[in-house]
């Protein structure tokens, strides 16, 4: 099955993660992170999209186990920055213990914000991610 294009990835996905704020939190991360969404062999190994036919909405459905194995067997070959962006949305996701002190020392300050974004929203604060232009 063919991908759709970036945007109505992000549709699908954001429709998936819908009511839950720990999956919200996760989807929306690798979302502004930029990276993951735009990778093939994360698409291929992790994220099943369903198009609309009777529903008359698709959703790009998350295997956040599949990805973890993925990460952890160097099957997802990435810099340090992108792994730990990953780590953390799969531990808001799914509860994968991540650690958090190496983690955050990893990131810029851009993948920082975005990680407290994140947690803001997995605590409850759909807000948060309103992002200025």
């Amino acid at each position: 099955m063919t991908r759709p294009d970036l945007p109505r990835l992000i549709e699908a996905a954001r429709a998936w993660a819908r009511g839950s704020y720990s999956t919200e939190a996760a989807v929306e991360l690798l979302i502004q992170h930029d990276v993951w969404l735009r990778r093939s062999d994360f698409l291929r190994m992790g994220v099943e999209y369903a198009p609309a036919h009777y529903s008359g909405t698709s959703y790009a459905v998350f295997r956040w186990d599949t990805l973890h194995s993925g990460l952890s067997n160097g099957l997802l070959p990435c810099c340090n920055s992108e792994a730990a962006v990953l780590r953390i949305a799969l531990s808001l996701a799914e509860g994968h213990p991540v650690d958090l002190g190496p983690a955050i020392a990893r990131l810029d300050r851009t993948n920082l914000s975005l990680v407290l974004v994140a947690i803001r929203h997995a605590g409850g604060d759909r807000s948060a991610w309103v992002i200025a232009p």
